[in-house]
C-alpha cells in the first residue's frame, strides 16, 4: 500500500510523509544514476580516478539512503500493524464458520462459491415474502361479498400464486457430509446455504397448499354464500399471513447465509494468500489491507488495481482485474 493509501482521504501529508517521499525519490534517482554510469551505452566505461571516486560516492550514498528508507518503512509498517491488530481481531470475531477454511482455498473457489450464493438468492426473497404478506392483507380488504370484489380477489390470488411459484425456484438443497479437505470447501458453502433454504421451501410449500386447498376455494364460493361466510375467509387469510410471516424469518436467515458466503468469498483482510494460485481467479471485488499477504508476483498488480473501499480506514477493494496495463488507483 502506498503512503497515500495509508492516509485518510483528504488529509494533508505530514512532515514524516514528505521526508519519506523525498528519501525514496533520492534513492531511486541515485540508483538510476549509478546504473547509467556503470552500464553506459556500449558497456562498462573505462573510468578515470575522479570518475571512479564519484561512482563510489554515488554508490555509497545510494546504499545508505536505501537502508534508511527500509528502516523507516519497517518501523511504519510495524506501527501500522500494531494499530491494525485490534481492528482486525474485532473483524475476525464477526466472521462465520466459512472463514475457518484456509484463505488460499477460499480465493481459489471464490467464483464457484459466489455462483452458488446467486443460485440460492436469485432475487430479494425477503422482500418477495413481505410483498406476499402485503398482497394477502390487501386481499382481506377486498372481501366484501360483491361480485366485482370476488373478481378482484381472484386476480390477487393469481398474482400471489405466481409470486410464490417464482420464489420456490430454488435449487434442491444438497447437504452431503463435510470433510476437512480443501476440495470440499464448496460442500461446506452449500451446507451453509441449504439449511435455511430448506426451511424456506418448506414454508413456501405449506403456504401454497393453504392457498390452493383452502383460500382459493373459499373465495370461489364467496359470491353465492351468506355474508357471514366472509369471516371464515378472513380467518383463512389470517392463517396465510401468519405462515408468510414465518416464511419471512426463513428468508432473512437465508439472506444472512448468502451474505456470509459473499463475505467469505471477498473479505481477505489480514489473510495470508502467499501460497495461493491466482491465475484465472476473479479478484475484482476482493477486500484487503496492509496485513494481507499476496504472492510476490501479484502484489504490485493488485495494488495498482485497487481503490479505498470506503467501508473502514485502511481497507482497499480490487476495483478491476489486475494486469500489467491497469492504471494506478492514484493516477
Amino acid at each position: 500500500m502506498t503512503d497515500r493509501d495509508a492516509r485518510t482521504p483528504g488529509s494533508r501529508p505530514g512532515r514524516e510523509d514528505v521526508l519519506d517521499t523525498l528519501l525514496a525519490r533520492v534513492h531511486d534517482g541515485l540508483g538510476t544514476a549509478v546504473t547509467d554510469r556503470v552500464t553506459a551505452q556500449g558497456g562498462p566505461p573505462e573510468l578515470r580516478p575522479p570518475d571512479l571516486a564519484l561512482d563510489r560516492l554515488l554508490a555509497a550514498a545510494h546504499r545508505s539512503i536505501g537502508t534508511a528508507v527500509t528502516r523507516r518503512r519497517s518501523r511504519e509498517a510495524r506501527a501500522a500493524l500494531a494499530q491494525r491488530n485490534p481492528e482486525l481481531e474485532a473483524r475476525l470475531s464477526e466472521r462465520g464458520p466459512l472463514f475457518n477454511r484456509p484463505s488460499p482455498v477460499r480465493v481459489k473457489y471464490r467464483q464457484e462459491a459466489l455462483r452458488l450464493a446467486h443460485r440460492y438468492w436469485p432475487a430479494d426473497l425477503a422482500e418477495g415474502m413481505r410483498a406476499a404478506v402485503r398482497m394477502v392483507q390487501n386481499l382481506t380488504d377486498l372481501l366484501e361479498g360483491t361480485a366485482q370484489t370476488v373478481t378482484d380477489a381472484e386476480l390477487v390470488v393469481e398474482q400471489l400464486r405466481e409470486s410464490l411459484r417464482a420464489m420456490s425456484r430454488l435449487p434442491k438443497p444438497q447437504r452431503p457430509p463435510v470433510t476437512l479437505t480443501g476440495l470440499d470447501y464448496l460442500v461446506a458453502v452449500e451446507s451453509v446455504l441449504a439449511e435455511p433454504a430448506e426451511r424456506l421451501l418448506h414454508d413456501l410449500h405449506r403456504v401454497q397448499q393453504l392457498l390452493d386447498e383452502e383460500l382459493e376455494p373459499a373465495i370461489f364460493t364467496l359470491e353465492s354464500s351468506s355474508p357471514g361466510y366472509v369471516f371464515g375467509v378472513d380467518a383463512v387469510a389470517q392463517d396465510l399471513i401468519d405462515d408468510l410471516t414465518q416464511g419471512c424469518d426463513q428468508a432473512d436467515a437465508l439472506a444472512r447465509a448468502v451474505a456470509e458466503v459473499e463475505r467469505a468469498s471477498s473479505d481477505f483482510v489480514g489473510a495470508d494468500l502467499s501460497s495461493a494460485k491466482l491465475d484465472g481467479v476473479l479478484l475484482e471485488g476482493i477486500l484487503w489491507d496492509a496485513t494481507t499477504v499476496w504472492p510476490g508476483e501479484w502484489e504490485s498488480l493488485v495494488r495498482r488495481a485497487s481503490l479505498p473501499s470506503g467501508e473502514e480506514r485502511g481497507v482497499l477493494i480490487v476495483a478491476a482485474e489486475p494486469s500489467e496495463t491497469v492504471i494506478h488507483a492514484e493516477a
